[in-house]
């Protein structure tokens, strides 16, 4: 056989072999990819996916919230936290309208004897006097507060009404840590479950107890240091909380002055007029019964009709004054009442504006953390782990 014939014959071999390879490569790559598919497929539809984990630390105790869990847990949690605080708040308006009630008590109770004085031949002439002699606007008001502020001793009770109000808050946020995490010890039950032992912690850790005590364990001291900075906001002029009730005093009064009532310096001469003409007639009167009464001449007769004239004078004016009583005092206690009650309403409004910014500065970190509960892995805050 000729060497080119023997040549193209191995040529063809080697090229039918080689194509035979090629093809063997390239089915058992497509068996094997094919292969690997195939178990990808039945494992994925045997075994559930991998989900990240959330650790929640309760009572020094690991929870385990499943990813599809937590927006169901962030959601309850959510809606205990706003009962709570909606209870809180409810709670704090009843508190303040009881203890201010309470501290301007015995300011109503002595309005009385204000009112006695003021219809009182005594309360007249130092009137008169102080008409002639000075501010009678201002004596008043120095009166009103000497006879009725002082004794009932509203400066020191709003002091303490501070204090109470302090000490009670801190109580209250501390028995809200102690139900919340009872709470959430009943919520777990339902969305979470505990770390088995040496089981690895694989995902976001949020430490639910320093979270309870940073917002609802919080002393009276700290309270009041939040409501010494709130109160300088208001503008109220408080610079300490012990500094309030001289605040509130001060106001009450000058509400009190403010009124009609309290008006009479203006008026005082026209009162005065309306008495003369009263008086002319009934001093001279009064002075000849007590001159016939007495000796008809000498001293004794300019005696007796002095002494007439005076007991005329007293009677008039006594009479003037029940009078002026009788139509007038009811009004002029309510008017006392009514700028009293005024600075009360204002005073509570300003205390549960306060101290209700304050609770809900407390729960807000709270509420933010379990916002958080519902959002995509990787978002929490982590602590420190063990």
């Amino acid at each position: 056989m000729p060497e080119s014939r023997k040549g193209k014959g191995r040529g063809f071999w080697l090229g039918f072999f080689l194509v035979i390879l090629v093809l063997a490569l390239v089915a058992v790559l497509a068996l094997l990819k094919g292969g690997r598919q195939l178990a990808e497929q039945q494992l994925s539809q045997v075994a559930p996916p991998v989900q990240k984990l959330l650790y929640l630390v309760l009572d020094g105790r690991y929870h385990v919230v499943p990813e599809d869990a937590r927006l169901a847990l962030s959601l309850a949690l959510q809606e205990q936290l706003g009962l709570m605080q909606e209870d809180q708040q409810q709670w704090l308006e009843a508190r303040i309208d009881s203890a201010v009630d309470a501290a301007f008590a015995p300011v109503h109770d002595r309005v009385g004897d204000f009112a006695d004085w003021y219809y009182s031949l005594t309360g007249e002439y130092l009137r008169y006097a102080h008409a002639i002699g000075g501010d009678m606007g201002e004596y008043l008001r120095e009166k009103l507060e000497t006879m009725v502020f002082v004794p009932a001793a509203l400066e020191t009770n709003l002091d303490n009404l501070f204090d109470s109000l302090n000490t009670d808050i801190a109580g209250q946020l501390q028995q809200a840590e102690g139900r919340l995490t009872g709470n959430l010890e009943l919520l777990f039950r339902d969305y979470a479950r505990p770390l088995g032992a040496g089981e690895p912690l694989l995902g976001d850790t949020l430490d639910l107890d320093a979270l309870l005590a940073g917002s609802l364990a919080i002393s009276r001291k700290d309270i009041n240091r939040q409501l010494v900075s709130a109160l300088a906001a208001t503008g109220t002029g408080v610079a300490v909380a012990k500094g309030l009730g001289a605040v509130v005093v001060k106001k009450t009064l000058g509400k009190v002055a403010a009124t009609k009532s309290f008006h009479l310096a203006a008026s005082l001469l026209g009162k005065l007029a309306a008495k003369s003409a009263v008086k002319g007639g009934g001093v001279l009167a009064g002075a000849g019964t007590g001159a016939a009464l007495c000796s008809p001449t000498g001293p004794g007769a300019v005696v007796c009709g002095a002494v007439g004239g005076l007991i005329a004078w007293l009677v008039v004016d006594k009479v003037a004054i029940e009078l002026d009583e009788a139509l007038n005092r009811e009004g002029f206690e309510a008017d006392i009442h009514a700028a009293i009650d005024a600075q009360q309403t204002r005073l509570k409004q300003q205390l549960l504006e306060v101290y209700g910014g304050l609770l809900a500065k407390q729960f807000s970190p709270l509420q933010e953390a379990a916002q958080d509960l519902g959002v995509s892995p990787g978002k929490r805050r982590p602590i420190d782990l063990p």
